[in-house]
């Protein structure tokens, strides 16, 4: 049996593709009480200039998303705080991991008009009672 945000992730991943940045690697975990992913993108979608030892996309139960230069916590930047969310959807997240790696932190709410929809009530509980487990 996965770890409830094993599709998230893997949902992230694939929409990572719309904005021509391609993953070289992913996976899920848990730690103690924590879950945890990442999304290491593949060095030809960043610049070296601004990521030169290479970065990933975390995310974790509690912070959220950040991107993380590799090699260590050296250079760690928070997705756009004012469009994305601990559970915020799939698209919203690669639009605005897309446009940080690019170098425009601020990106905003991608679509507000009801032209997809993403309930994130259904991760938020798998999340819950794989905690409530835990303890």
């Amino acid at each position: 049996m996965g770890l409830p945000h094993d599709d998230y992730m893997t949902a992230v991943a694939d929409h990572l593709a719309a904005y021509n940045i391609t993953v070289a690697d992913g996976g899920t975990s848990e730690n103690d009480d924590l879950l945890d992913g990442w999304i290491t993108i593949d060095p030809v979608s960043v610049s070296a200039d601004a990521w030169p030892h290479g970065v990933y996309l975390g995310w974790d139960q509690r912070n959220g998303w950040t991107l993380i230069e590799q090699g260590g916590a050296r250079n760690v930047q928070a997705l756009d705080p004012t469009a994305v969310r601990t559970f915020s959807s799939p698209q919203q997240v690669a639009c605005s991991a897309a446009n940080a790696l690019r170098g425009r932190m601020a990106t905003g709410p991608i679509t507000n008009d009801g032209s997809w929809s993403w309930d994130p009530r259904p991760l938020q509980d798998a999340v819950k009672a794989w905690a409530s487990d835990e303890s």
